[in-house]
């Protein structure tokens, strides 16, 4: 069985294949982003020599992020990708408030030209400054947290989508953000 370490390696090529990769590892994936976990385990084997079907599901129900999903025989990153995929998600109406943590060389930027899902498919939002505040520090040791007006943005016409820790727009308009710090 993988430890935590190997699980967290194990999720970080994952998210590699799945959301970014997927051809380059001759894998095929269907218009939602799906491919068969049989076809999977055998380019993580080439890693993690060692690991089950039964551990890429532990990864799946143990990624504290949701990050992944399974149905059937197949398995996909449920966000973050740079591939274009159906989403296969419904918008929802979201909260007044969410989040964006970023580095500070991007704020000037993002002041003239709003949130842009730079080289993904989706802007990640999150729910809380403290995730946004976790997400900005991946990117810089000073985190700008941006307040998003996230119902005034749904009411201009704006969709966002729920995927569990993330919610995803694919831009936010200038107009609808603040900085907070």
């Amino acid at each position: 069985m993988l430890n935590k370490k190997e699980q967290m390696s194990v999720s970080k090529f994952m998210s590699l294949i799945l959301r970014h990769k997927t051809k380059d590892f001759g894998l095929e994936s269907d218009s939602y982003g799906f491919v068969l976990i049989k076809d999977l385990l055998k380019i993580l084997k080439r890693r993690f020599p060692e690991i089950t079907q039964s551990e890429i599901e532990s990864v799946v129900k143990n990624c504290p992020k949701k990050r992944f999903e399974i149905k059937g025989k197949r398995i996909r990153a449920r966000y973050g990708h740079s591939l274009k995929i159906d989403l296969d998600a419904k918008p929802i109406k979201p909260p007044q408030f969410l989040y964006h943590g970023t580095s500070p060389s991007f704020v000037q930027k993002i002041k003239r030209e709003g949130l842009k899902p730079m080289r993904r498919q989706y802007v990640h939002l999150s729910k809380t400054i403290e995730e946004a505040i976790e997400v900005g520090k991946r990117k810089s040791n000073y985190t700008i947290v941006l307040k998003i007006f996230a119902y005034k943005a749904f009411e201009k016409g704006i969709q966002f989508y729920d995927m569990g820790e993330v919610v995803l727009a694919e831009s936010i308009p200038q107009e609808f953000l603040k900085i907070l710090a």
